[in-house]
């Protein structure tokens, strides 16, 4: 078995990867980063990101307090991560310009990933943003004096004496030990493992669309529950709604967005009834969606109104992929549009009665100022729906899951008495604590990644070199 040391091994080669690798490579740390794809950027999903640089859905200058507190408020973080978290993101938006990686202020505190970049259309997505933010990382990271090899899957985590020391991986077939006084595990999440989505999101959520990255198969989550790691929040995730054409045909993911017709909209299932509080917004209602019964059966009614106002969604025209309007009608999606609810229900093959009843309902409700009185509750702010009506066949895309690994603030990981294990981090989408709740819970895949890779990169570094 072939043996290679270093101070510190990343396992992972995405944005949050490729930071720790960097940050732990500046402390001159001998630093190797390996990652199982192919290719010279890894796998992970900043490569199909569209670069938004928002902690909690504020400016990542925001002051700290306030950012905690946002974050807390959803009662599923875990104090000392999110204070660390909250503490960190100003810093990580300089350190990220002062390495070199483009950035781009749109608007006051609206800080992005150079925005420069043309538009995959089969999935759609800005195809450069993420890579060049990548490459500059990987660039400083080789003239640091850092070592990165692909091809090679992580397969168990090396302890001894109490300590993790490094990792066992495999390469071409070969068994590979990867010795290092500190272990970052930077792997993604699980959203591309369908047992572990059947295990921890839903029983039927493996029926739903993947968003991100074919890599993130849940390996450093198996690999630290091996070792005795605590995991959180393993029920949410990260994604939105999106065209159930998205199913069979790549034009419809990952955009384009559909938020603005599950807010002032409806959902229904197969029978016509609403199931879910649209209010809670587009993540929430996509993580109700994966976790019921029947995934692949919801149906978006809106009208006419939100139809002609998604041409110039913002979603849609700040990052300048294609609106709903009329992306979806252009590429036949299976949309749906009649003048009566009655009609729509045919066209969609649901129950036209239960249907009718479910609308007639609604309406009344919105009307009278009580949509908290229907037996599944609206909250938000939402608006009769007035004829001619759309139907969009619907489905929950999922991005990357919230739920993980729990580290705490230095990003070492805890074991079931939240004790760290010595010699073990995490960062990225592989760890847990600080995003998901009841109304998502979203505070922004790039700046975790950003964030918790500084955090493991410099404290895995002070352990090895000390």
């Amino acid at each position: 078995m072939d043996t290679i040391n270093s101070d510190v091994v990343v396992v992972g080669a995405g944005l949050a990867g490729f930071t720790a690798a960097v940050r732990a490579a500046e402390t001159s740390a001998n630093v190797l980063l390996i990652d199982k794809g192919a290719g010279e950027f890894g796998d992970g999903n900043v490569l199909m990101a569209s670069g938004s640089l928002r902690a909690g859905g504020k400016s990542p200058r925001t002051n700290s307090a306030e950012l905690y507190d946002f974050v807390m408020s959803e009662g599923v973080g875990y104090p000392d991560l999110v204070r660390a978290w909250s503490e960190t993101c100003g810093r990580a938006v300089d350190w990220l310009a002062g390495v070199g990686v483009g950035l781009e202020e749109t608007a006051p505190g609206r800080i992005w990933l150079n925005q420069k970049s043309e538009i995959s259309l089969a999935p759609v997505y800005k195809k450069d943003v993420g890579t060049r933010a990548v490459a500059t990382l990987k660039a400083r990271f080789e003239r640091l004096g850092g070592r990165y090899m692909n091809n090679i899957e992580g397969v168990s985590l090396i302890r001894e004496n109490g300590a993790v020391q490094g990792i066992t991986g495999k390469q071409n077939g070969e068994t590979l030990e990867l010795r290092a006084r500190a272990t970052i595990l930077s792997t993604g999440g699980f959203s591309a493992n369908r047992e572990m989505l059947r295990c921890y999101i839903g029983p039927k959520a493996d029926r739903c669309k993947l968003r991100g990255s074919r890599q993130d198969t849940g390996d450093g989550l198996r690999m630290a529950l091996e070792a005795g790691a605590k995991a959180v929040n393993l029920q949410y995730f990260y994604g939105h709604l999106i065209a159930r054409n998205a199913l069979v045909d790549d034009r419809f993911w990952p955009y384009p967005r559909l938020d603005s017709f599950v807010d002032e909209g409806i959902l229904i299932d197969r029978h016509g009834r609403r199931f879910v509080d649209e209010g809670r917004g587009d993540v929430a209602v996509a993580n109700e969606l994966a976790r019921s019964d029947d995934p692949t059966g919801a149906t978006l009614i809106f009208d006419h109104e939100s139809w002609e106002a998604s041409k110039h969604s913002p979603s849609s025209t700040s990052l300048m992929i294609p609106a709903p309007n009329p992306w979806l009608s252009d590429n036949s999606g299976e949309i749906f549009l009649h003048e009566t609810i009655a009609g729509l229900a045919a066209a969609l093959g649901v129950d036209a009665q239960n249907l009718t009843v479910t609308l007639e309902q609604y309406n009344r409700a919105v009307e009278s100022n009580q949509p908290g009185s229907l037996a599944v509750r609206r909250t938000g702010k939402p608006k009769p729906l007035r004829a001619p009506f759309w139907g969009l066949k619907v489905v929950s895309g999922i991005t990357f899951t919230m739920g993980g690994i729990l580290i705490d603030g230095r990003g070492e990981v805890l074991d079931a008495a939240e004790n760290p294990i010595l010699g073990l981090y995490a960062a990225g989408d592989a760890i847990g604590g600080l995003m998901g709740g009841y109304r998502g819970g979203y505070t922004g895949g790039l700046m975790q990644a950003v964030v918790t890779g500084i955090l493991a990169g410099e404290n895995a570094a002070n352990l090895a070199k000390n």
